[in-house]
């Protein structure tokens, strides 16, 4: 007789239920460490926002570090979109920049907490030369390099590389002023106040 070697149907189930609570923690992690900051944060916190025990949330994750690394590794796949089109062939500065603020006010509607929390993270790091900030600068650079290359097939000069740094802080500026004054001003209105800054006098 052959050896039963258990229901994959159930194994299966099991690794998508896995699966689907490490991405609770996160989604959790990355919105209370865009609020509150990595350091003022506990496993508490982020087990009550989600309806688990402490115990529940180390089963997952060894330690608030481990899931800070998996915060930031996720953060880094939040500049996809924007790398796709930036490799495409832009010709134009202006539409190029225009383009990257309709990705940037989808991301704004749709997933704020990626834009605030590396923002957040960045910040609250910046002080502390370490393992953490490096991973941080990594995810920045990213996106860094890809707009930096996107300047130079437009017109290369030795000043595209801080440019696309001035970039990524806009867009982060952007964000945060939102959030500040929600109620006095939308992320549109506030987009389309750069924009105009980026076209010039009419």
């Amino acid at each position: 007789m052959s050896k039963q070697t258990g229901n994959p149907g159930h194994i299966n189930k099991k690794a998508a239920k896995r699966i689907a609570t490490r991405k609770r923690i996160l989604d959790t992690a990355t919105y209370l460490f865009a609020r509150l900051g990595y350091h003022k944060t506990t496993i508490q916190d982020i087990a009550y926002h989600i309806g688990m025990t402490t115990g529940a949330v180390f089963h997952h994750y060894k330690s608030k570090t481990d899931i800070l690394d998996d915060v930031v590794e996720e953060l880094n796949q939040s500049f996809d979109q924007y790398i796709e089109f930036l490799e495409e062939d832009h010709t134009d500065f202006k539409a190029m920049i225009h383009g990257m603020m309709e990705i940037f006010m989808d991301r704004f509607h749709n997933q704020p907490d990626s834009i605030i929390a590396l923002a957040s993270l960045a910040a609250e790091f910046s002080g502390i030369r370490g393992p953490v900030i490096v991973k941080i600068q990594a995810a920045y650079d990213i996106f860094v390099d890809a707009f930096e290359e996107a300047l130079n097939r437009i017109e290369a000069k030795p000043t595209n590389r801080a440019a696309a740094v001035c970039i990524i802080s806009t867009l982060q500026g952007i964000a945060l002023q939102a959030l500040v004054r929600d109620g006095e001003m939308d992320i549109e209105d506030l987009i389309a106040g750069f924009i105009s800054l980026v076209n010039g006098p009419a």
